[in-house]
């Protein structure tokens, strides 16, 4: 089965995204709204999968299998004249007749569907994976674990909002769901849209507020009482949701309103009320995450987990988990989210269905487009551009880093997932707390209570962070030594964390020379660290995009490969 080409395919999703995996290994992935400029966008990925295409010979005539991580069959698995008694359309009749099938079959639907297009060189085939299963696949197969227990959480996906599992080898066994629309997901997004923000968009500002609330209060207390935990499941109290009501203006019911107050506006101030209802979320969130992790260790005796789901976008919750749960080790990969399905629906193909081996742990995202430094010159040159071009990159972003320049960084390959680490970043000196206002002031243009973060050389890690495990994908929030606060005030949040990168020679060569000439000038081995985007746009992919942001924000110093664009 050598030579064997997967594409993995997000579409209408809450980030589209494609992927390429060859003999298990993820040889490319994007999301399409790195291409559009339109950030989260759903549309079907096109010219993500043309960028993925592009790193296959004969184009799709050299790909072997489709991989979709969705599986609308789940839904034919109940016969429904409404939709299907008959096709008003020819192409309908590819779901009419699996569902009026439906009735014929002792057991629903269920996993993966396959379709098969017949084209003139060879068959098209195309795999509809489970979103769960897509979701469990990117977490366990691009880990380091050879066997472990695995957990996704998410709003939904198909009937379920959450999935236990085993993985071993190239299996995954399922243990249970939780069924819709009993969601933790949605339950942590209707509290978001309560606060003023947009629900599946702004969960992490929920997340960042949290820390100046009141964990433990009566708001604390109150919203308690409306998630049960009980036998390793979960059920939310839907009187007091509408998330799941269609039309629904607010996620939340007047009963929630009358319980908890009005919600917010989008412009309205932020209160302490504000807060506390963001930090029992919060808490009300980890709880009921700390139940489902403990069942689930009870149940599979394993010490080794991985998670998934964009719920485990949850940076503050995945940096307690090997010190609250009875796991030892815990693996997120870079893309836990939506976008991360393409690579879980290809790698589910490879592995489950096809049986094959699995490929290598995921050691870095850089899985997207690259530019070489002629690209870059003719882009200059294009634009009437004075950029000179210089022997050693990183040193020039280091010693501008050190005279407090705030520098976008252009390099290599674009990262797949939703942070910057290193290739596509806006870096800072971390060593000032008036950094963090500078940068947002002058580009991110972002909450003021929101943290930035610190990209940290893998030999400096335990002088900041102790004896914790790396985090390469800047995927856990975790306690800054006191002692170190000084040092990188500009990348410490209110309760004293940070969510660390930890940066090695063997990831990012280039990325870590520049820490080490920071730190040859500073004493420090640490960087702010923020992805390079404007407010409400997607990060850049292209020297375009870097160039039109350098010159729409208050960045001053631009380092695409080897040029240099100053202000």
């Amino acid at each position: 089965m050598k030579g064997m080409h997967i594409l993995g395919i997000a579409s209408d999703l809450h980030i589209s995204s494609a992927a390429l995996v060859e003999d298990g290994q993820v040889r490319a992935a994007a999301a399409e709204e790195r291409f559009t400029r339109s950030k989260h966008t759903r549309a079907f990925p096109r010219r993500a999968i043309e960028y993925c295409l592009s790193t296959v010979p004969d184009g799709l005539n050299g790909v072997d299998r489709i991989a979709v991580s969705t599986n609308p069959a789940i839904d034919l698995s109940v016969p429904d004249g409404r939709y299907t008694g008959r096709a008003r359309w020819h192409p309908e009749g590819l779901y009419a007749i699996p569902n009026n099938l439906a009735a014929l079959l002792d057991e629903p639907y269920q996993g993966a569907a396959t379709q098969i297009l017949q084209t003139g060189d060879k068959p098209l085939q195309i795999d509809y994976v489970y979103h769960h299963d897509a979701h469990a696949a990117n977490a366990f197969f691009l880990s380091p674990f050879e066997s472990a227990a695995v957990l996704t959480v998410d709003g939904r996906g198909e009937d379920c909002t959450a999935l236990s599992a085993v993985g071993n080898g190239s299996a995954l066994t399922t243990l249970g769901t939780i069924p819709y629309p009993h969601s933790l997901g949605l339950f942590y997004g209707a509290l978001t849209q309560y606060l003023g923000f947009r629900l599946d968009r702004d969960e992490w500002k929920v997340m960042g507020l949290a820390a100046y609330g009141d964990a433990n209060g009566a708001v604390y207390k109150s919203l308690r009482d409306l998630v049960e935990f009980q036998d390793g499941t979960i059920r939310v109290d839907l009187n007091y949701f509408s998330y799941y009501l269609r039309p629904a203006r607010s996620a939340v019911s007047e009963a929630f309103i009358q319980r908890f107050g009005p919600p917010r506006r989008p412009d309205e101030e932020i209160t302490s009320r504000h807060q506390d209802v963001a930090a029992a979320a919060q808490h009300v969130l980890e709880d009921a995450l700390h139940h489902l992790l403990a069942d689930l260790h009870h149940s599979t005796g394993l010490e080794q987990l991985v998670v998934g789901g964009g719920t485990f976008m949850n940076s503050v919750f995945n940096g307690k988990i090997t010190s609250s749960t009875p796991f030892d080790e815990v693996f997120v990969s870079s893309c836990p989210d939506d976008s991360g399905t393409s690579i879980g629906a290809a790698l589910y193909t490879h592995c489950v269905l096809l049986g094959a081996d699995r490929g290598p742990a995921m050691t870095h995202n850089y899985y997207g487009p690259s530019f070489d430094d002629a690209a870059i010159s003719r882009v200059l040159s294009r634009a009437k551009l004075r950029a000179p071009e210089v022997d050693d990159p990183a040193d020039v972003a280091a010693h501008a880093l050190a005279e407090g320049k705030i520098v976008g960084w252009f390099q290599g390959s674009m990262e797949f997932g939703q942070r910057a680490l290193g290739n596509r970043s806006i870096l800072a000196d971390p060593r000032s707390a008036g950094m963090r206002d500078q940068v947002n002031n002058a580009v991110k243009l972002r909450e003021p209570w929101r943290p930035f973060a610190p990209a940290v050389l893998a030999d400096d890690f335990a002088t900041y962070f102790g004896s914790q495990p790396a985090a390469p994908f800047m995927e856990r929030t975790l306690p800054v030594l006191p002692e170190t606060h000084h040092l990188i005030p500009a990348t410490i949040h209110v309760d004293g964390t940070a969510r660390p990168q930890t940066v090695t020679a063997e990831a990012n060569p280039l990325f870590h020379r520049l820490i080490c000439g920071f730190r040859d000038r500073t004493g420090v081995g640490a960087i702010l660290n923020t992805s390079f985007n404007l407010a409400e746009e997607p990060v850049v992919c292209s020297p375009e995009d870097a160039i039109r942001t350098f010159f729409s924000s208050g960045l001053d110093t631009l380092v695409l490969g080897n040029r240099v664009l100053t202000k």
